[in-house]
């Protein structure tokens, strides 16, 4: 699917020089389109909304913001020929997920917090929704070939656990390292990664680290680093970890890295967050070693 955008909304409460968001609406997009391609993880959608139910004048704990959140997302997958019906030529699974997730975090101060999540969902073409949104944006609003998906990942259910660690430290007046932690384990990915590197700007806190409610100020902040993954199993790659139950004959990259430069532009109430990415191989054998896609987020905090 050939689209990306992304929407937020946010309301915020001063606490002396800097703002505190009560809650969140959002849409965050990933896609390649605006690289002219349209393969492997070609389209990832999310609904995302959350709530601050904590702060420190509200509890004794010194892990006093708490928030949650709530996530609708779909992730389309396509092989690089995408109008292929021939099996031994998709260099990629064709796969899509459906999911919604839940998830509560603490944290410290602005630059210091964790948090778990639930994530539960479907699998597949069509209970998914993947290949009748794909295919109907492709015909309607592309006057493109609708894709094959002549072969597919099957449908199955799925429950996943994850845990986060963000943590940040200031290098200079404007400069920080920053750094995201996150497990997952479940029958759709289980896998460790590591999100780091340096956010530049006058924005405090962990914004580029999901939608962050703690503190929030006007302002431009800009980030570039990396991600490192290591993945056990993936289900959107590989199907099932239980049971052979792929037609593909494909052969998932544990070690996977993805080089990442982004901006953020917060004018109260609202946020854009520009993110690139240039991923490494998730599948041996390929046709093309990186994959870049763009991830775009709108956002209105209240």
């Amino acid at each position: 699917m050939l689209w990306r955008f992304s929407l937020s909304i946010v309301f915020l409460t001063t606490v002396s020089s800097s703002l505190i968001a009560q809650s969140y609406v959002g849409l965050n997009v990933d896609n390649d389109l605006y690289f002219g391609i349209d393969r492997y993880y070609s389209s990832g959608i999310f609904l995302e909304f959350g709530v601050l139910v904590n702060t420190p004048k509200d509890s004794l704990s010194k892990w006093g913001y708490v928030s949650r959140h709530w996530t609708l997302g779909q992730e389309i997958n396509t092989p690089s020929l995408r109008q292929t019906e021939i099996i031994s030529e998709m260099d990629y699974p064709y796969n899509g997920s459906l999911f919604l997730g839940y998830k509560k975090e603490r944290f410290q101060h602005p630059d210091l917090g964790y948090g778990w999540g639930i994530q539960f969902g479907t699998s597949g073409a069509n209970a998914s929704l993947a290949k009748f949104l794909q295919n109907t944006y492709h015909t309607l609003l592309l006057n493109l070939k609708p894709l094959t998906w002549a072969f597919s990942l099957p449908q199955a259910f799925h429950l996943n656990g994850n845990g986060s660690f963000y943590w940040g430290k200031k290098l200079g007046k404007a400069t920080k390292w920053v750094t995201h932690n996150h497990l997952q384990l479940g029958t759709f990915r289980t896998s460790l990664r590591s999100r780091l590197g340096l956010q530049v700007g006058k924005l405090p806190g962990l914004p580029f680290f999901g939608n962050r409610l703690e503190q929030f100020q006007n302002g431009v902040s800009f980030f570039l680093g990396m991600v490192l993954e290591y993945s056990t199993h993936d289900y959107s790659l590989s199907g099932s970890a239980f049971r052979n139950n792929t037609p593909f004959q494909l052969q998932a990259i544990p070690f996977r890295n993805i080089y990442q430069a982004g901006l953020i532009y917060f004018r109260s109430p609202l946020k854009l967050h520009v993110l690139l990415n240039n991923s490494s191989a998730f599948i041996e054998g390929q046709r093309y070693n990186r994959h870049p896609y763009l991830n775009i987020t709108l956002s209105y905090l209240f």
